[in-house]
């Protein structure tokens, strides 16, 4: 069984949801439970229970099938999803379908039967005077006595007539004309009415006068309107308001401009010992076009509001109601991710209850795959519910109006923007200010003295050799506390949804601090503040809150400098155990490139085509199929699919109904272009097509980092130092290794004469291997010089011209270096030839 969702039937009728959530939840979790009754309120004896995985609902639906809820055997089954044709058929769809095609027939028989009656006594004037007396629009009353027909039929006599002649009738004429002459016409009681309608309008019209508003400000607190009116005498207000949330401010409207320039004439009075203002009330824009949009009807206001709202296949983003409270992140990525690349989830949780709220938002990073998703996964069961997925409306951003912005703030938008992505920025980065103000706490010296140029070794040497100290009390102090560092040399590939770095942080920052600003957005986990308070790891116990609080915190300013947050690799942190349970990091888990189709068929991602070379394409008529908007498309290139957006039919869920709009890939994006150019506007079982490219959702995960950092495996004591700068010199080097151990080389290549000091990386070789080895895991994690970090391998040892020889052969040629023959070797092989 496939379903997390049981129908339970035949329950007794003082069941109650609570009793059978706790009878149910001895086989696992209970996620949902609902009683059905009818609209009277009467109960029907049957409902739904739902469970966190089918394997629990299976294990229920054997052992409560066919057993007793108090006196009454119930019976439980597994729900099926909304619209399975096996569900229809089920529960008696089929079978009523059946039945109306049966009844159909004797109704066709029996209509045939009436218009063959109406045909043969078509030219009987009894018959047709019959017709015209049962007609909908006829007023004649048909009563025994005439005369009281008469009074209740309002008679239109003409002026010029005379009573004599009004009454007058021929004798010829039926009872039927008679009273058909008498009947008033309808468009003469319409115009009747019309005009009393009119007439009420305009005398209402009349009695709504514009008003000339008045603001009074600086009214006491204690002030009522009954003073206020007083204060105002003898001028006789016609509207008074007393706003409910403002104190001090009231709002006088009056009719004539004689009224209005007296009330002006008590700007600047006294009313209860305070000075009042009174100038004219002149409305806002916003406030007019407020009001103007109240005054539309409900249907236009609904109009404009659907206008707004963008589709699956524009937005790439999908709202999913109904979900489970226990329901993660990581069980939504799972969900979704099967049907494309899924860029965010975005799970609410409520702050007072710590529970998710039961619903949330999931962007695609290519709308045809958000396509896919709504159509193949609405109405199905997850987690015991049946979702319900809407379009999601697109993100809103303030202050899109570039042009009001200055630089600075530019700058910071678009540093924000990508705040979240994975950056493998060096996590043990401290800045020279930073390290010089902890060399001067160190040393309790002043941080001149640090900085100054006219010491004995390099400044730039000796904030270096600073660093690297600081760096390793930072890596032992992390490593006690549980910290993986050798997460931080591996490429980001992985990224933890729940832990993040704190960098760039001013010196002497404490732990108090950082959890001040950092809780306001959740409950924290851990909080690891390595000595000088420089940089930090902070841990959230919730996916959701440690994005909000990363959204939110990114870049702004903490103290005097911009606060650097990252993302931590994902098994930075080992796992711990608070009150029992245990916290870890989430997972950014990989999502499979295979894209299921709206029908299901799947579809390799290498055949997505270029990026660009997929239109989005609306307007399609209902009736249209996914072959005929392909062959449509073929004139301008290959397309490799082509895809309609369907739904689920509200009346029929068994069937799909077209949503209007859809998707048409090409190989190539020049054809796509070509398509845009000649069929835009092009006509399709009668619909004007509308194409435009289809955009992909931005991706903020846009990788940038350097490699992996590989220290490798200790193969001489001579070691190769990468990305030196070229305002370096060779005592500076020296300098900067000699603390480790004695050295008995260093190289620094040139380059060709004239063109430069150096080549930008140096050979140092010392003594002995642990001289080499300290000097190595010292100044490999995070030295910089002149700015630029270091990057350190362990240099190959001397080799051999043979050496040389096999290497470069085995690099050019693939069956490795052919030996060389002798005039020896000759002969012998020939002796051995004549054996």
């Amino acid at each position: 069984m496939t379903s997390s969702r049981l129908i339970l039937k035949n329950l007794p009728p003082k069941v109650t949801e609570q009793k059978l959530r706790e009878l149910f939840s001895a086989k696992g979790t209970v996620t949902d439970v609902q009683l059905k009754y009818s609209k009277d309120g009467k109960f029907r004896h049957f409902g739904f229970i739902g469970f966190k995985t089918a394997e629990e609902a299976e294990s229920a639906q054997k052992y409560f099938d066919n057993s007793f809820v108090g006196q009454v055997k119930i019976s439980v089954e597994p729900c099926e999803n909304l619209g399975d044709v096996k569900a229809f058929k089920k529960h008696g769809k089929g079978k009523v379908e059946s039945e109306e095609t049966k009844e159909e027939k004797p109704r066709k028989e029996k209509n045939k039967h009436l218009q063959e009656i109406i045909e043969k006594a078509k030219n009987d004037p009894k018959f047709a005077e019959y017709l015209e007396a049962h007609r909908k629009d006829a007023k004649a009353i048909w009563e025994n006595d005439v005369s009281t027909a008469m009074e209740n039929i309002d008679i239109v006599e003409e002026s010029n007539k005379k009573p004599e002649e009004a009454m007058a009738v021929p004798m010829a004429l039926s009872d039927l004309d008679y009273l058909r002459s008498k009947i008033v016409p309808l468009n003469q009681q319409e115009e009747f009415v019309d005009e009393g309608i009119e007439s009420e309008d305009e005398k209402s019209k009349k009695q709504e006068i514009e008003l000339i508003t008045l603001k009074v400000r600086g009214l006491p607190f204690s002030a009522k309107k009954k003073d206020i009116k007083k204060f105002f005498k003898p001028i006789k207000l016609k509207s008074l308001r007393l706003p409910p949330k403002v104190k001090g401010v009231a709002y006088i409207g009056v009719i004539t401009e004689k009224e209005f320039k007296l009330a002006l004439n008590k700007n600047r009075s006294i009313l209860g010992g305070n000075r009042i203002t009174v100038t004219k009330y002149v409305k806002s824009k916003e406030e007019s076009n407020e009001k103007k949009e109240e005054e539309l009807p409900e249907w236009k206001q609904k109009e404009k509001e659907l206008e707004k709202e963008e589709s699956v296949g524009e937005s790439g983003r999908i709202f999913v109601r109904n979900l489970c409270y226990d329901t993660t992140e990581d069980d939504l990525q799972k969900l979704f991710g099967s049907y494309g690349t899924v860029t965010e989830v975005h799970l609410p949780i409520d702050k007072y209850t710590r529970k998710v709220k039961g619903f949330a938002t999931v962007s695609f990073l290519l709308p045809e795959h958000a396509v896919a998703a709504y159509s193949a996964l609405d109405g199905t069961i997850f987690e015991g519910r049946m979702l319900h997925l809407l379009p999601a409306k697109a993100k809103e951003e303030k202050g899109d109006n570039g042009e009001s912005l200055s630089y600075k703030e530019k700058k910071e938008k678009s540093l924000k923007k990508t705040a979240g992505s994975s950056h493998n920025w060096n996590t043990l980065f401290l800045s020279q200010n930073a390290i010089a103000e902890v060399l001067a706490a160190r040393y309790n010296v002043s941080k001149q003295e640090v900085l100054d140029p006219s010491g004995q070794h390099s400044l730039a040497v000796r904030l270096a050799l600073g660093e690297t100290q600081v760096v390793n009390e930072i890596r032992q102090f992390l490593e006690e506390y549980g910290v993986v560092l050798d997460a931080f040399n591996r490429p980001a590939t992985e990224r933890s949804k729940c832990i993040m770095l704190a960098k760039n942080l001013p010196f002497g920052t404490t732990e108090g601090e950082l959890r001040e600003i950092f809780n306001k957005y959740g409950e924290l986990g851990r909080l690891l503040l390595p000595p000088y308070g420089i940089t930090a790891i902070i841990e959230y116990l919730n996916q959701t809150e440690a994005k909000l609080a990363f959204r939110k915190l990114a870049y702004t300013r903490f103290k005097n400098t911009p606060l650097y947050l990252e993302w931590a690799p994902v098994d930075v942190l080992k796992e711990i155990k608070t009150d029992g349970e245990t916290v870890q990091g989430g997972v950014v888990t990989t999502v499979d490139s295979r894209v299921p189709d709206v029908h299901g068929v799947e579809k390799e991602g290498a055949d997505e085509g270029e990026i660009g070379s997929t239109l989005f394409v609306k307007n399609i008529n209902f009736n249209t199929m996914e072959g005929q908007l392909k062959l449509h498309f073929t004139g301008c290139g290959d397309v490799v699919s082509c895809t309609i957006a369907t739904k689920k039919d509200p009346k029929n869920p068994t069937k799909k109904l077209s949503m209007g709009y859809g998707f048409v890939t090409f190989s190539k994006k020049i054809d796509a272009d070509k398509a845009l150019k000649t069929l835009q506007r092009g006509l399709l079982d009668g619909h004007a097509l509308e194409l435009k490219r289809s955009n992909r959702t931005v991706d903020t995960n846009v990788s940038t980092g350097r490699g992996a950092n590989t220290v490798g495996k200790q193969t001489s004591s001579k070691i190769l130092v990468r990305n030196v700068p070229f305002e370096a010199t060779l005592k500076e080097i020296q300098d900067l290794f000699k603390p480790f151990g004695e050295i008995k080389a260093l190289r620094l290549p040139k380059k060709v004469s004239g063109t430069g000091s150096h080549r930008g990386f140096a050979f140092v070789e010392f003594l002995s291997n642990q001289d080499a080895k300290r000097a190595f895991e010292s100044l490999c994690q995070s030295t910089h010089l002149y700015g630029r970090r270091l990057v350190l391998e362990w240099a190959e040892g001397e080799s051999t011209v043979e050496e040389l020889r096999q290497k470069t052969a085995a690099k050019f040629l693939p069956e490795g270096p052919k030996k060389k023959k002798t005039k020896w070797n000759n002969e012998f092989d020939g002796v051995l030839g004549d054996e």
